[in-house]
């Protein structure tokens, strides 16, 4: 049985592959598979979709990252990935790895009855708070479907590695030596650096 664990992974850190380790052996999956958007619809990346889906390549492995996105309308609205995971799949329902403060706001995504309708959600802490069922207890009643993983708040952000490397900080302990190579080799990050998106 497979887990998605979408965004926009600018880039995909440390952080990320844990909650995708845990996740994996708490629920028994047997693939957690990273699904970077293509064009995000409340975000413009400084990076071109290219670096972040080859980046998420170099961290997790091929075989673990899905480049649907890519192929689909923009900009990338989680719903239309969804219908399109489930058609190809072939399954009734797609595990969604999703942050606590992202599923807190479900209802002001795009088309979220589609969500609501073909998704178990796997809530995942952003910070320190105790999450329970009680503070979605208003999603439960109308519908939703979601379990809480067990795992422990890591400090560590895209944005944060981001401002790093313009601050010209080490990331060394915040990604994968391959992705700190990358981000080194093509600039990334830099505020001089002007990139052309594509």
């Amino acid at each position: 049985m497979k887990c998605y664990f979408f965004g926009t992974f600018n880039p995909l850190h440390n952080a990320h592959l844990e909650i995708a380790k845990k996740i994996k052996e708490q629920f028994n999956f047997d693939e957690v598979i990273f699904v970077p958007a293509y064009a995000p619809a409340h975000k413009i990346p400084d990076t071109t979709p290219s670096d972040r889906l080859f980046m998420a390549q170099l961290g997790a492995g091929r075989k673990n990252v899905d480049d649907i996105e890519y192929f689909l309308p923009i900009p990338s609205y989680s719903y239309n990935t969804i219908l399109e995971l489930k058609k190809r799949d072939k399954t009734e329902k797609i595990n969604f790895i999703m942050g606590y403060d992202s599923f807190i706001k479900i209802e002001s995504w795009k088309n979220p009855q589609i969500l609501k309708e073909n998704v178990n959600f796997i809530i995942v802490p952003r910070r320190c708070e105790n999450i329970t069922d009680v503070s979605f207890e208003h999603l439960k009643q109308r519908g939703w479907n979601f379990q809480i993983a067990n795992i422990d708040f890591m400090n560590i952000s895209s944005i944060m590695i981001r401002q790093k490397v313009q601050n010209g900080e080490e990331i060394t302990s915040f990604v994968p030596k391959k992705i700190e190579e990358y981000i080194y080799e093509h600039g990334l990050y830099k505020k001089q650096t002007q990139r052309v998106l594509n």
